[in-house]
């Protein structure tokens, strides 16, 4: 007898194509609504995986910052620690931002925090998966 129990979906990653055949990344939910974009674009998909690919290795150092935009809407942005061997090492761009503005501050920070556990249950769904260095589109 099939299990009555609705299936629970958890976040997946959305590939977008941008201008001039960029592309990017958003996270979504399970309910499909966007936590997450990426703040850049990307040349093409090896370029695209390699940076997921350092988010997710590096997702536990990200800095986070809150701002208030001038519509008055809260923003969050993930930043990647500075290292060395990345490009431009002094400068600090962000590599995630919140897929839209917030009213209030408690519901950015509710925002980050759907981020920071969508990236937790991706990498363990891609490590489950047990195939290391292939992303699911």
């Amino acid at each position: 007898m099939p299990d009555p129990r609705p299936v629970q979906r958890g976040p997946r990653l959305l590939a977008v194509q941008g201008a001039d055949r960029r592309v990017g990344w958003a996270l979504a939910a399970g309910n499909g609504r966007q936590l997450a974009v990426s703040a850049r674009m990307y040349r093409g998909e090896s370029e695209l995986s390699s940076a997921l690919r350092e988010l997710l290795i590096e997702r536990a150092a990200l800095r986070y910052a809150l701002t208030q935009d001038q519509t008055r809407s809260w923003r969050w942005s993930a930043f990647l620690p500075p290292r060395s061997t990345r490009p431009g090492p002094g400068a600090e761009e962000p590599v995630a931002r919140s897929a839209r503005g917030y009213l209030r501050r408690d519901q950015c920070r509710q925002g980050l925090e759907s981020f920071r556990s969508g990236l937790q249950a991706l990498e363990r769904e891609l490590r489950s998966a047990g195939v290391p260095g292939r992303w699911p589109w």
